[in-house]
């Protein structure tokens, strides 16, 4: 898969995300990592693929992680870069890079695998052609 260098999304840091120590709670960065693989689908328009409504079947997240490298600070405002890294039969693996856009540090690498799944069953099932096709593009 290729990756775009350029940063598909962007977040200014709120109050409501910080800890007591005064920084970007841990458990944030995974909303900033979900935000913007969206925001990815909905730049590359193929948002539709993943709504339940439009495309008969539905995607959960079946892992995550981060690795945190910088802190990240209220007022902040945050890059985000996703690579669609993996598309297997009925999963998809997306990595998404957090930096800091006052200095450019690498703040955090995200990793996400989301499951295709059947409406009726919620069972795996594979991911549908046109989706597979509009994700390789690009």
């Amino acid at each position: 898969m290729s990756v775009d260098h350029r940063p598909l999304a962007s977040f200014r840091v709120s109050m409501r995300d910080i800890d007591i120590y005064g920084h970007v709670h841990n458990s944030v960065y995974l909303d900033y990592c979900e935000d913007a693989v969206v925001e990815f689908l909905r730049h590359r328009d193929i948002l539709s693929h993943f709504r339940h409504t439009t495309s008969g079947v539905a995607y959960h997240v079946k892992k995550a992680e981060i690795t945190f490298h910088s802190p990240i600070d209220v007022d902040d405002v945050v890059e985000a870069k996703v690579n669609v890294e993996k598309i297997g039969r009925s999963s998809l693996s997306f990595t998404i890079e957090l930096y800091r856009q006052r200095d450019g540090a690498h703040c955090a690498s995200g990793g996400l695998v989301w499951v295709c799944v059947g409406l009726s069953d919620s069972r795996p099932t594979p991911i549908p052609e046109a989706t597979r096709a509009a994700l390789s593009q690009g």
